[in-house]
């Protein structure tokens, strides 16, 4: 029998403790009531009691922890990161550090007992090395009761920032729910505290089980687990570096300045609250305002002749491919402007750089705008908007709604229902999707537009092939934007043109300075400045203006735009760093 206050294993029958003379009791894990050592249910409230006999655990070895973090690995994460090792070991990157753990382990262990405290963890741990993988951070480090987390290390990755703040706010909601799973059997309520920090870094040593050591520049890692001894439990929060990369995706709440241990200054502290309506970066400068468009006029001319014909009955699709920062979405958007006068569904879905692995993503994107549902909308709603829109399009719904609402992630969907094979039901999803595009074009000219399908899942690429090759003949526009790198597998269609965006010319990039700056002219430093750090690539140019803003360096004199005297160059600003980090490691 073990004795609750020191642990000691006593033989089978003893009333008292042989180390330490306590009464031995058996605690009711629900109520705390103390019960005879021989009841195998509690005298209080009828919960079973646990086997107290059994042998006290260990707390998991280095090894353990590492093998369980490599086991939840996407598959061929741990390969690609191994094989770039050598080019990995003293690079210098920019890195989001999350430290995670949970608030008051050591008294619930103390209360549960160490069998059911580590039993808990383990549970605890799957949950969070899951969260920050499905935003493809990796577990660099497993405490005694949390997590340390990269994001952008190993290998670089865009959007770091943001993908750790959505990760931790993902931990929060999931261990809301593994509360409600387990408060009945152990009356306790988990939550977790989490600090982000970004900042450089360079990796020092790459162990083969990916463990990341790092060399002594900056203190990101310090400053990270600093902030996570800050937050409250349930809560995220975030140094001054994240904030500002992350500025518009999310709802933030400023706690001001506090005292960070081995810090002489006090830094800035946001508490991440819940995601924005932005989920691009071209959604946050849409909102803060965009400068005047430049250039593009033949390729939204084409875009627009292609309107014309969809319109006529004559189904027309086009992909707009370029690099990273060149302009997709904007062309996108000036197109959507242009059609502002004209009666037509425009719907628009978006694959996103951590959306890779969620099933018809960006279809379920059109789905959503198609029947106006809401990012709160209950599954009661999502059901009358569905069958509202089945009836406009006049489509039989008891062949199609389980669908839907399965693609909707709607509870009781009847999904399960039908009596299909696997393969036959996902050709059934396709059929329904291409049936609601198709229907929907005799009512009005539909125009879909799916953005970046670099980061597509298969499915949706699947559907998208499906839906393609049934619109000649109806009044269907589908527009594409990806990445060079991206290969469709639809093949070569008459009614399907690709449109190669090119970096902006000289002239271009000076008129598109001249509008960020307000001004008719900058001086020829600035103009050679930018020149050679943008290259042509609008994301570059706006990131780069903004960047010699904050330095406050620019200065205005007789409506020219110059350098303040002294001033030599720039750093590339952290905005860009990700995006072209993730560039160079995603090379052969």
């Amino acid at each position: 029998m073990k004795c609750q206050k020191c642990h000691y294993d006593n033989p089978e029958g003893m009333k008292f403790c042989g180390e330490c003379g306590a009464k031995l009791e058996a605690l009711c894990p629900k109520c705390d009531f103390a019960n005879p050592t021989t009841f195998k249910f509690c005298g209080e409230c009828g919960h079973p009691l646990v086997n107290t006999t059994a042998p006290l655990p260990q707390e998991p070895s280095l090894d353990d922890k590492f093998s369980k973090i490599t086991k939840y690995l996407p598959e061929g994460l741990a390969e690609k990161i191994l094989s770039q090792k050598d080019k990995i070991e003293g690079e210098r990157k920019q890195v989001t550090v999350m430290f995670c753990d949970m608030a008051g382990f050591t008294p619930l262990v103390e209360k549960l007992g160490p069998e059911k405290g580590y039993t808990i963890m383990d549970q605890v741990y799957e949950i969070l090395i899951h969260k920050v993988h499905d935003y493809q951070g990796t577990v660099n480090e497993m405490t005694g009761d949390g997590i340390m987390a990269l994001f952008g290390a190993p290998i670089a990755i865009e959007d770091a920032p943001q993908r750790a703040i959505r990760a931790s706010l993902a931990i929060h909601r999931e261990m809301a729910k593994f509360n409600d799973e387990i408060e009945e059997l152990f009356v306790i309520n988990i939550k977790m505290r989490i600090g982000i920090h970004t900042g450089q870094v360079v990796v020092g040593t790459l162990g083969n089980d990916l463990r990341v050591e790092f060399k002594a520049v900056g203190d990101t890692v310090n400053i990270a687990s600093r902030i996570e001894s800050l937050a409250l439990p349930g809560t995220t929060y975030i140094g001054e570096e994240t904030f500002k990369l992350t500025e518009g995706f999310f709802r933030f709440e400023a706690l001001g300045e506090k005292k960070i241990r081995g810090k002489e200054e006090n830094i800035k502290i946001y508490q991440a609250i819940a995601p924005s309506t932005s989920r691009t970066r071209f959604d946050v400068s849409a909102e803060r305002g965009l400068a005047p468009f430049v250039g593009r006029e033949r390729e939204l001319a084409l875009l627009m002749e292609g309107f014309e014909r969809a319109k006529e009955g004559h189904g027309q699709a086009f992909s707009i491919v370029s690099e990273a920062g060149i302009g997709k979405s904007r062309l996108l958007y000036e197109f959507r402007k242009k059609l502002s006068s004209e009666n037509v569904t425009f719907l628009e879905g978006r694959c996103l750089s951590y959306s890779n692995r969620v099933a018809y993503h960006p279809i379920i994107d059109i789905m959503k705008a198609n029947v106006d549902i809401r990012e709160d909308d209950k599954d009661s709603v999502i059901r009358d908007k569905v069958k509202r829109g089945l009836e406009l399009l006049e489509i039989d719904e008891a062949s199609t709604m389980p669908y839907l609402l399965e693609l909707l992630s709607v509870k009781d969907s009847g999904f399960d229902k039908v009596q299909m094979s696997p393969d036959a039901k996902k050709n059934r999803i396709m059929e329904v999707i291409k049936l609601f595009t198709l229907k929907g074009s005799r009512i009005r000219p539909v125009i879909t537009a799916y953005e970046d399908l670099h980061w597509a899942d298969k499915s949706s690429e699947e559907v998208l092939k499906s839906i393609l090759e049934s619109i000649p003949g109806s009044r269907v526009l589908m527009i594409f934007t990806y990445r060079p790198d991206f290969v469709h597998t639809w093949g070569g269609k008459s009614y399907h043109n690709q449109v190669n965006l090119n970096r902006l010319s000289n002239r271009e990039c000076l008129t598109m300075v001249t509008n960020l700056l307000r001004t008719k002219k900058v001086d020829h430093e600035i103009e050679e400045l930018i020149l050679e750090k943008a290259e042509g690539v609008p994301f570059y140019i706006e990131e780069m203006v903004k960047s010699l803003n904050d330095l406050n360096v620019i200065e205005r004199k007789q409506e020219v735009c110059r350098l303040v005297k002294g001033f030599k160059s720039v750093a590339i600003p952290s905005t860009i760093q990700g995006v072209i980090m993730a560039r160079v490691d995603s090379l052969p």
